[in-house]
Parts: structure tokens; sequence; C-alpha cells
């Protein structure tokens, strides 16, 4: 019976280490991700970012913030380039890893304004032909990521975003748009996580867009 339980401690010694071990490593590899991220400023340096957590996420297959950078990633690099096609692909790209991410980690309000953000940019490619199909898509998962927490301050930055690029005759502008993103930077200043790798993404453009509503 000692011998039982000697080793059953040993296993529990074990297993407790290597938990550990990959704990950490996870820590470190996000870390450089996350440095990487921060450091960005055009394509190249964002393709190695998402290149960086889709090596996280081929081993850390339980985790969703490597596929949602990867996804950010790509929404980035549909931002710095002028030719359109080069933006579907990026946005399509996006798309694709948002739901990786969302197939790991339901009903998560940050995975649901991403993917509102990203469908809205895919509208924006061709919106003559787009709008009337996506902007609703792109709402409704917007509307999904504030209700499933009403303290994230990312969809109302995105719709307060689109209400400001909208034309008034379309129902946006300023004056619409800024009720909305007063609500965002109201909450980006109380938003808090646990987790040091979660979002934080998006409070310097809302202040910007709010300052041109005044």
């Amino acid at each position: 019976m000692k011998i039982l339980k000697t080793l059953f401690l040993l296993f529990l010694i074990t297993a407790s280490g290597l938990i550990y071990a990959q704990t950490d490593k996870y820590t470190a590899v996000m870390q450089k991700g996350m440095t990487l991220l921060d450091s960005a400023k055009n394509t190249e340096d964002l393709l190695a970012v998402s290149n960086h957590f889709e090596r996280i996420a081929g081993v850390e297959t339980k985790q969703w913030l490597p596929t949602y950078y990867e996804a950010y990633a790509n929404l980035r690099s549909g931002f710095l380039t002028n030719d359109n096609d080069k933006k579907d692909v990026f946005f399509d790209k996006a798309l694709v890893q948002i739901d990786k991410s969302e197939a790991i980690s339901a009903n998560n309000s940050e995975i649901y304004a991403l993917k509102g953000y990203i469908q809205f940019m895919k509208m924006s490619v061709d919106p003559q032909n787009r709008a009337m199909e996506m902007i609703g898509i792109a709402t409704t998962s917007l509307e999904k990521a504030k209700a499933l927490d009403p303290s994230n301050p990312r969809p109302y930055f995105i719709l307060g975003q689109a209400a400001f690029y909208t034309p008034e005759a379309f129902g946006g502008g300023k004056e619409k748009a800024k009720p909305i993103l007063e609500t965002a930077i109201t909450n980006f200043e109380k938003f808090k996580s646990a987790d040091p790798f979660a979002p934080k993404w998006g409070k310097e453009r809302c202040q910007m867009l709010l300052d041109q509503c005044k």
C-alpha cells in the first residue's frame, strides 16, 4: 500500500510539473506574439504575427486566443493594403480564423466583436453590392457581443465607427456616432480582464473618432 501511495504521489508531482512547464511555455510564446503584434507596422510584420499565432494554435488546441490574434493580424493587414482583391483575401482568412476561435470558445463576446468588425470590413470592400446582405450580418454579431458582455467596449467602438463613416442620409454621421463612441470610451476606462493576453485594442482609435464628433 505504501508503495502504491508513493507511486501515486510521484505521478502527481510529475504531472504537475508537466502542466506547469506547458503553461509557462504558453505564456512565453504568447508574450512574444503580443510584442510582435504591438510593433507590427506593415503587412510583412503582420504576416509574421499571423504565422506565430498559427504555430501556437497548432499546439494549444484548446486556447481560443491564438486563432483570435491570427484573425486580428489579418484584419489589420486588410486595413493596410489598397488592393481590394488582397483585402478580400485577408478578410476571408480572418473570418476562417475567428470561426476556429468560436469553435473553441462559444458565446464569447470578444470573438463576436472581432467577427462583426471583420464582416463590416469585408462589406466595405464593395459596399454597393455587399451592404444589403452584410450590414445585417455584421450588426447581428456585434449586438450578440454586447448581449454576452455589456461591459465590453469593442462592439460599441465598432458600431460607433460604422455610424461615423455612414453618411447621414443613410442613418449615420457624427451625431449618431457620438453617444455610441462615448459608451465605448466609458467601457474602455472600466474594462478589465484577468487574462493578461485578453484583447485590449481599440481605445486610441475610438478616442480619435470621438474627438472628431465634438
